[in-house]
Parts: C-alpha cells; sequence; structure tokens
C-alpha cells in the first residue's frame, strides 16, 4: 500500500534526561533565561531521570521550591507528555489547575399540606 504522505524521518526517543538536556539547551540557543523555563514532565519521566546513571548528581537539586534539572524548575505530573515551557506561556509554575466553578447545591421547598376549603374553620375571636 503505497501512501500519498511523506513519512517522517524515525527519530529515536533518547533518555528522558537526554531529550529535558536537548530542550534546554535549544531554548538556551534561542535566548530564553533558565529561571523563566519549566520541565513539565510526566512522573514516569521524572522516576527515570532520578534513576539515570548517566546523569550526574549535580545535574539535579532539590530545594524548597522543588526539584531542579540544569537549573531548571521541574513540574511532576499532571501532563500526559514530558515538554519544556519556555515562560512564553500563560502556564504558572507551581498553580493548581483552575477548579471548575461550584454549582449551588439545589435545595427542595418543604411541601405545603393543602387543605380544603370545607375544613377551614374561621378562627374564633377573643370572649372578653
Amino acid at each position: 500500500m503505497v501512501s500519498s504522505h511523506p513519512q517522517k524521518p524515525a527519530r529515536r526517543r533518547g533518555s528522558a534526561a537526554e531529550e529535558a538536556r536537548f530542550a534546554i539547551e535549544q531554548a538556551d540557543a534561542d535566548g530564553v533565561a533558565r529561571k523563566a523555563m519549566t520541565l513539565r514532565m510526566t512522573l514516569r519521566d521524572v522516576s527515570e531521570l532520578k534513576r539515570d546513571p548517566k546523569v550526574a548528581m549535580a545535574d539535579i537539586s532539590y530545594g524548597p521550591d522543588g526539584m531542579r534539572y540544569l537549573g531548571v524548575a521541574v513540574d511532576q505530573g499532571g501532563v500526559t507528555q514530558s515538554t519544556l515551557d519556555r515562560g512564553d506561556t500563560s502556564y504558572v509554575r507551581g498553580a493548581a489547575a483552575a477548579a471548575p466553578a461550584a454549582k449551588p447545591k439545589a435545595t427542595r421547598k418543604k411541601a405545603v399540606k393543602k387543605v380544603a376549603a370545607a375544613e377551614k374553620v374561621p378562627a374564633a375571636e377573643p370572649v372578653e
């Protein structure tokens, strides 16, 4: 079966560390500051990065603001594919996704007993 679409050359995916290093170096070459960058990584890729024997211990650091790889902040989880945010999007590091607006809870009105007109008794007047 012949396809009219040209096939993309097969690019072998490297380790998570290699892919992240490549993306960071590309952004550095484009003039993006490392403080503005955020690596948004899947939990699997973060685990792979931490365990990779090829990654020097000096490349990964931990602090009160979280994990950093090559000086770039790492956000773990919440994505289906690891990407480098260059700081030019509306993404805010560490911010939780906006929760949907809460709907007001529906309340039921209390049932009112209907009284037939014949059953209504006029109120008695006070006797003096």
